[in-house]
């Protein structure tokens, strides 16, 4: 029992420890403007039905188990499956976070992580002042319109119980509701449930984005009037980027603070934004705790886009096609581009991502950024559009966001069952598999040696040795190399 505790811690490190050499402080930020487009959504998660009681204000709620239709990465790890709290942010993992959280950024909680777009104290109502008359259901002289939405329910001295709005007239300055007023007043406080949150996914396969949207929120602690806050948050399929996009926001003579940014596993690691000055000037956190200011004259233009990429996993490897090694040059006669693949080193190898990279023809090495892998052990699989599929000896040790070399051409004992071929002082992997089905043959042969009756010239799959032509040299390389059947090597 002893030995299998043991076991179980150790994986139990394993997978923490795997988890927290990601780290979202590693994204990479930028901020432009854009245009906010409000969605209606395909998914509603909450709107408010009431102006005093909780959840139904949507007052510190947490909506967990909100699935997404495709895995989204997030520092390192897939998730299809997040929780939406009602105080302006996300978070991601099975623990969610406390409903009354108004900091996720320097929060101390379990969960995966979180995407702040204004975390504070929010409420789902609209405060505004009007004037209203006995009997009549027509409010006038409305302060601000920022958060009025027919049909919700709308409140205040001398508005009846269960009052809805039926419409409104911004240009006029009125409110109809469903039923007159009990009592005459002059600039009263009223107050709408007008708040929703909304979730829609747009774009195919591959391509997709999920956005959560944020509607008609205002601080907690303000009652008065056209405080009202609209901003989304936008999560790609592919890239696994992150964006907040504002919308119309305002601020009454009160200021507001919120948290803005990313937080990791750990709420030591974070990536996020201050200002009280410039929204489109924001600065980089130097603590966890910082916030930006909202208020009458500092407040985000509608379509200002916050956007947070993961940094890029880079893989360096140098290798050199055969046929394009010029030993007189001690170049290759051409850059050109291979896809490398990173796959699982146990069966049945699956690959956990890809990249394409131009090999430089005098380095003979090519950058190859890998956007969706976690820290591991992979096979390298090389692809090129003339060339025998090569693997890696072994497993190569990858960490996720950091830099991680390797090089084909420094031994035969670099590629997996040595499959490669010197020449000169460099081993190469062999050129020749023109029809890439794993195998140097007769058809490649037959293919190779057509072109070259014809004289084919240009970027064409036949020339092996990447000068432009197809000749007898390039029948040379692929005739010797069907000659010792020269074929794929797997794990």
């Amino acid at each position: 029992m002893l030995k299998l505790n043991l076991f179980l811690s150790l994986i139990m490190f394993l997978i923490i420890g795997d988890r927290l050499s990601a780290n979202v402080a590693g994204y990479t930020f930028t901020q432009h403007q854009g245009v906010y487009t409000e969605i209606s959504g395909d998914t509603v998660v909450a709107f408010s039905t009431s102006t005093i009681t909780n959840p139904f204000d949507l007052d510190d709620v947490t909506y967990s188990s909100n699935r997404i239709p495709f895995l989204f990465r997030f520092n390192g790890v897939n998730y299809n499956n997040i929780s939406i709290n009602t105080n302006g942010f996300i978070t991601f993992g099975a623990v969610s976070s406390v409903a009354a959280n108004y900091g996720p950024i320097a929060s101390t909680e379990t969960y995966d992580g979180a995407v702040s777009a204004f975390g504070i104290d929010l409420i789902g109502l609209f405060g505004t002042n009007a004037d209203r008359s006995a009997g009549s259901p027509v409010l006038s002289n409305v302060v601000s319109f920022a958060g009025v939405v027919a049909g919700r329910l709308i409140t205040g001295t001398g508005i009846a119980t269960s009052a809805t709005i039926i419409s409104f007239n911004q240009s006029a300055g009125t409110i109809t509701m469903s039923a007159g007023a009990t009592s005459t007043g002059n600039n009263e406080i009223i107050q709408i449930a007008a708040a929703s949150i909304v979730r829609s996914t747009q774009g195919i396969s591959g391509s997709r984005v999920h956005t959560i949207q944020f509607k008609n929120f205002r601080r907690y602690i303000t009652t008065g009037t056209i405080d009202n806050l609209n901003f989304q948050i936008k999560l790609y399929e592919t890239s696994g980027k992150i964006e907040v996009v504002y919308g119309n926001n305002t601020e009454g003579p009160t200021p507001v603070y919120g948290q803005v940014g990313l937080r990791g596993i750990l709420h030591s690691d974070f990536n996020n934004r201050t200002t009280a000055s410039d929204w489109l000037n924001t600065a980089a956190g130097g603590t966890n705790d910082v916030q930006c200011l909202i208020s009458s004259s500092v407040f985000p233009p509608s379509g200002l886009t916050f956007v947070w990429n993961p940094q890029a996993t880079t893989v360096n490897i140098t290798l050199i096609p055969q046929g394009f090694y010029n030993l007189t040059t001690l170049k290759l006669n051409k850059r050109d581009t291979v896809t490398a693949y990173l796959r699982n080193t146990s069966s049945p190898f699956l690959i956990v991502d890809s990249a394409k990279a131009v090999i430089d023809s005098i380095t003979f090495n090519g950058s190859f950024y890998f956007n969706n892998t976690s820290s591991g052990t992979y096979y390298i699989e090389l692809k090129h559009r003339n060339s025998i599929e090569t693997w890696s000896s072994s497993g190569v040790v990858i960490n996720a966001g950091s830099v991680t070399a390797y090089n084909f051409t420094a031994a035969a004992s670099r590629a997996f069952g040595n499959n490669m071929i010197l020449k000169g002082t460099k081993y190469c992997i062999y050129s020749g598999d023109v029809n890439q089905d794993g195998i140097i043959d007769a058809s490649d042969l037959s293919e190779v040696d057509n072109d070259a009756f014809n004289s084919l010239s240009g970027y064409v799959r036949t020339d092996v040795t990447g000068d432009d032509f197809v000749d007898a040299e390039d029948v040379s390389i692929v005739d010797n190399n069907a000659y010792n059947s020269v074929s794929v090597v797997r794990p």
